[in-house]
């Protein structure tokens, strides 16, 4: 597919006309394809473009001083990794890009871009807007469902929000187990058994990655 093609696919760059498309390709890079496991970015590294995902998935985490590791979000594609942390211009990226499956990715030079006068610039910055509000609400979510007091309070208020943005009660999450746990901050066996007691309980059944809400 060409790259006008796949450019006009992403929310990034919607209602751009050809010669706009023109002026961005100019800002981004080769696509690049990354293998399962592979690092994009570490934590600590200097960084001058933001991640666009066009196939693939990875996990945003953090690890702290004892070994822990936290996964933060994961994206799959099409989506956008570090554009917040580049426009707020903080160099050093406080968190790590780790692909969960082979991926391709190209790498947008955002801050060049909008330094130039170009027609498509408008565009791409309300675009950016409104990708950015998502990931806000998204973190919303994510900061009530880490407050929340106890293991079983976090593994209902996820699967509730699964289910809302499914439409329904039967649905398929990113996660196995182990990021499940990462990504809630708890032990994995924590979780392990809050799950078994909620099956037990009635209240929801489960397969791998695959849920219902009873």
């Amino acid at each position: 597919m060409e790259l006008s093609n796949i450019l006009t696919n992403l929310q990034l760059f919607n209602n751009l006309n050809e010669v706009e498309l023109d002026e961005v390709k100019n800002y981004l890079s080769d696509i690049k394809v990354y293998k399962n496991k592979s690092t994009i970015f570490s934590v600590g590294d200097h960084i001058n473009y933001f991640g666009i995902l066009l196939k693939g998935q990875v996990d945003l985490e953090m690890d702290d001083v004892f070994g822990n590791k936290t996964i933060l979000s994961k994206l799959s594609a099409p989506a956008l990794f570090a554009e917040s942390i580049l426009i707020k211009g903080v160099r050093e990226i406080p968190l790590s890009v780790v692909t969960t499956m082979d991926t391709e990715i190209i790498f947008f030079d955002y801050n060049s871009f909008s330094s130039k006068n170009l027609k498509s610039k408008e565009k791409v910055k309300d675009n950016l807007i409104k990708i950015l509000a998502g990931k806000n609400l998204f973190m919303r979510d994510k900061l009530n469902l880490l407050t929340l007091p106890t293991s079983r309070a976090k593994i209902l208020y996820f699967l509730s929000t699964q289910a809302r943005k499914s439409h329904s009660k039967y649905f398929t999450i990113d996660f196995n187990i182990t990021e499940l746990a990462q990504f809630l901050n708890l032990n994995r066996s924590s979780l392990s058994r809050e799950l078994s007691k909620l099956k037990k309980e009635g209240l929801i059944d489960y397969h791998n990655k695959t849920f219902r809400i009873l």
